[in-house]
């Protein structure tokens, strides 16, 4: 009909332009025989058909204009349907004009709603939609963009632009995909902006691109201090350089690297990390990144290094571990439990405690610990166990409860140790602080506490108790001359003795050294006091054997009484010591009282030695000098240097009163050194005056003790510019008993610089002719207690001769002390004692005094023989 109608239009067009040509020919023609009206009529004619043909022409370019816009229309509709997205065309007044078929997918709901506004769609669509933009009407001069979500999850992007003619064209792009993917990357951004583990992503050469905020919270870094920077920034320096070259290795192979690092944070501080290290790869597989997810694992390593401390602890624990649940089943038990106990592991776990239990302690006991367990959550103290085979033993308990978080106890931990060797130490240990380790008898500890307890005990029940003090004579003798060996083995003896002489309700105590003190409790009187120290004398001065021979010692014993003496335990020591010593002093292996005149004795003997401490200073020491001579013709030979004391409350004090007491104090120290320098600038004086005398000047062995040796003796001697084969020092026999390597060769290094020595009181010691051989001594000095009696005693005067004898026989001088008469001298110089010295010849005198005595002293010849020499032959 279309085609008809176009060919019919096409036909009337033609027509009417052949007819137009045929009248306009004819009105020619015609024109010269027609009418006006005629005319007019032609024209009419002429213009009807003229307009005919006008409106075919328009009808068929109508059609030819409509079937392009159906064309167009339909490749409009084609092109709409093929897009991607959902479109929709509004025209200015919000009507639909056009839409795909993607849009009525995306909103089915359009399909039955017959809504072809804009805005009705708008509001059909809201309630549809589970999230959406504004979906209001537009401002057509605005572009609008915005997200909507349908009901089935699905992401549109909205696009609503205007048109040209004020219409609104919509576009929705299926946008899902990258909707979630984009919610991927922010989960993960998310992620790793609030990963608890540190997140570092280098690239190939390992410059940081990216940190995660934990990265700066481990390590004190923040992002702008190390993008940039290379990843070694945190290396501590304390991890071998092979580790970090496998890690790198790894990665360049395209492993992933996993393992610990020390590293070092901003503050300098090391931490452990974990880390794990892998590659970024493009979609070409090619390595563009790597990222390190690591983790602080100091705390852990700590905790992991305490677990295997404390499991190490658990199995090698020299005390026994046990863990019970709270019904008191054994769980775990370690290797000393097995090795204390018995028990095996498998033999004791699911069992209860009890079947340790030795059978020793009571119910109450056992209800009593675990009472103060559950109350207070901890039980400590010693327990009786018995093993497995049998044997029950103690030990030292302590028992934890560990509860839950409702305070419950839900196990108990029982750590315990066999006390065994404990008990035998400290008895032991009890025993050496209170018994003495050579003669096991109580020391000094032990016996003040039980003379702190006898003093108590007497004051109650009206008692008397005397304290013993007892101090071996000639002991150190022995000791030194036969050895320590013999002198411990001695004591012993002496122990066993003192023992036997008092009743077991006693104590005999060893106080230290040779010395021994002896507690009597509950005497009758003074009197029960003095026959056991009558008792004891007699036992020490029997003869003990050692060494195959015989040995006499003997015993000076002080005694204090409570009450009466002292009311202290201190004090009554104190007390019997004083009595000791002046036993001692009056003559040994006797006893003495104490009494009051000892107590002021001794606080002189206090005062004196604070004032012999200023006495050189104040000028009150003085050196007296007595000559020596040759007996036979009574030349000065030498002068010996004697100290004296000029007290100004006391006057002259005597040598035997205040040099024992420099020597306890240590003052003959520099008191010597005094005496030493002084007299040789004396001597050193006279002998240039043209008198020729040697010095002989007494050293002990106490100065030795305070660093008397040959070369401060040597400096002393420079100074004074005395020669040293004029210097003779005198020491006494006692010193020889010293029988060590040491005293001889302190003495031979005054020998080797020139120095003579000499035996001071020779005889009343006991020194023998071994001593004499051994020690490099010149001259021997005989003692005037053997001079003084040597006209009346054979004894003494065979006993002189004997020693003169043996001198002569060692090629020692021999010088006579305390020569007094002229027969003492007569006699000495006829059985060879050449050089004498006593109050014959002059007293000890002070310097000034010596010096007009040598000038005025006139020498005497021995005038005839002795006759005491043939009565004692």
């Amino acid at each position: 009909m279309k085609r008809l109608f176009q060919h019919t239009a096409a036909l009337m067009s033609a027509g009417a332009l052949v007819l137009l040509s045929s009248s306009v020919t004819l009105a020619a023609e015609r024109t010269s025989s027609v009418t006006d009206t005629e005319v007019i009529s032609v024209t009419l004619l002429i213009i009807t058909l003229l307009l005919l043909m006008l409106l075919g022409n328009l009808l068929h370019r109508l059609q030819k204009s409509k079937a392009r816009s159906e064309q167009a229309r339909a490749h409009l509709h084609d092109a709409v349907e093929s897009l991607s997205e959902a479109f929709a065309l509004f025209d200015r007044n919000g009507r639909l004009l056009l839409c795909n078929q993607r849009w009525l997918d995306y909103y089915p709901w359009l399909k039955d709603s017959g809504c072809v506004y804009w805005e009705e769609i708008c509001n059909l669509n809201a309630t549809h939609l589970m999230q959406t933009g504004c979906c209001g009407a537009s401002d057509n001069d605005q572009q609008r963009n915005y997200i909507e979500q349908l009901a089935d999850g699905r992401w549109l992007q909205a696009s609503d632009n205007p048109t040209q003619e004020g219409g609104i064209a919509c576009v929705r792009t299926d946008i899902t995909r990258t909707q979630d993917a984009e919610l991927a990357l922010r989960k993960l951004g998310r992620a790793m902006e609030q990963s608890p583990v540190s997140v570092m992503i280098t690239d190939t050469q390992g410059i940081i691109e990216y940190i995660n905020p934990r990265f700066s919270e481990v390590t004190g870094y923040c992002a702008d201090e190390v993008i940039g920077q290379h990843a070694n920034i945190l290396k501590s320096g304390e991890m071998p350089e092979s580790v970090y070259q496998g890690l790198w290795d790894s990665l360049q192979q395209g492993l992933e690297w996993h393992g610990q690092l020390l590293n070092r944070k901003k503050d300098g501080t090391l931490f452990w990390e974990s880390s794990s290290i892998s590659a970024l790869r493009d979609q070409d597989g090619n390595t563009t990144h790597f990222i390190a997810v690591k983790e602080d694992i100091t705390a852990k390593k700590e905790a992991e290094d305490q677990l295997r401390m404390i499991a190490t602890v658990f199995e090698t624990s020299t005390e026994a571990i046990m863990i019970a649940d709270a019904e008191g089943r054994i769980k775990m038990v370690n290797n000393a439990f097995t090795r204390i106990t018995g028990y095996s592991p498998e033999e004791v776990i699911g069992e209860n405690p009890s079947l340790l239990s030795s059978g020793r302690h009571s119910e109450t006991f056992y209800e009593e610990m675990w009472h103060e367990l559950l109350i207070s959550g901890y039980w400590s103290g010693e327990i009786w166990n018995r093993r497995k085979d049998g044997n029950v033993y103690p030990e030292w308990l302590s028992i934890s409860a560990i509860n839950d978080s409702s305070g419950m106890a839900k196990e108990f931990v029982a750590v315990f140790s066999d006390i065994t060797q404990r008990k035998k130490d400290e008895a032991h240990i009890r025993h050496q602080a209170y018994y003495d380790a050579l003669t096991q008898l109580p020391n000094r500890a032990l016996l003040a506490d039980r003379l702190e307890v006898a003093i108590v005990t007497a004051d109650r029940d009206n008692q008397k108790i005397a304290l013993l003090f007892v101090d071996l004579d000639r002991f150190k003798n022995v000791n030194d001359t036969l050895g320590h060996e013999f002198g411990d083995d001695l004591l012993l003896q002496v122990a066993e003795r003192l023992i036997s002489c008092v009743r077991e309700s006693d104590t005999v105590a060893r106080f230290g050294g040779d010395e021994f003190v002896i507690l009597l409790h509950n005497i009758s009187s003074d009197r029960d006091a003095a026959l056991i120290a009558e008792k004891l004398i007699k036992t020490i001065s029997d003869p003990f054997e050692l060494s195959g021979r015989e040995i006499f010692i003997g015993a000076s014993i002080g005694i204090a009484l409570h009450p009466g003496d002292s009311e202290t335990a201190d004090a009554l020591l104190r007390n019997a010591d004083l009595a000791m010593y002046r036993a001692k002093q009056t003559g040994r292996n006797r006893f003495q009282f104490f009494t009051s005149a000892l107590q002021e004795t001794a606080n002189t003997m206090m005062e004196m030695e604070q004032d012999l401490r200023i006495a050189m200073e104040q000028s009150q020491l003085e050196i007296y000098y007595q000559p020596l001579v040759l007996g036979s013709s009574g030349r000065i030979t030498g002068v010996e240097a004697l100290l004296r004391w000029h007290h100004p409350r006391l006057g002259m004090v005597s040598p035997d009163t205040f040099i024992p007491l420099a020597e306890d104090t240590g003052l003959i120290g520099p008191i010597g050194l005094w005496v030493l320098e002084t007299a040789c600038s004396q001597l050193t004086l006279w002998n240039s005056e043209g008198h020729h005398l040697y010095l002989s000047v007494n050293i002990s062995g106490r100065q030795r003790d305070l660093g008397l040796d040959a070369t401060q003796l040597s400096s002393i001697l420079d100074k004074t510019g005395f020669k040293p084969d004029q210097l003779v020092l005198e020491i006494t026999e006692g010193l020889l008993l010293d029988y060590s390597d040491d005293t001889i060769v302190w003495l031979q290094a005054f020998k080797d610089i020139g120095v003579h020595l000499a035996i001071d009181d020779f005889g009343t010691g006991y020194s023998s002719l071994s001593y004499l051989k051994r020690f490099p001594i010149d001259t021997l000095k005989i003692d005037r207690e053997f001079v003084r009696d040597l006209t009346q005693d054979s004894e003494d005067a065979l006993l002189v001769e004997a020693i003169i004898s043996m001198a002569k026989s060692l090629k020692l001088r021999l010088i006579a002390e305390g020569v007094e008469t002229e027969e003492q001298r007569q006699l000495l110089n006829e059985l060879g004692c050449q050089y004498q010295q006593g109050y014959l010849f002059a007293r000890p005198l002070p310097a000034n005094e010596l010096k007009q005595w040598l000038l005025n002293y006139k020498p005497e010849r021995v005038s005839r023989p002795s006759e005491n020499l043939h009565r004692i032959r």
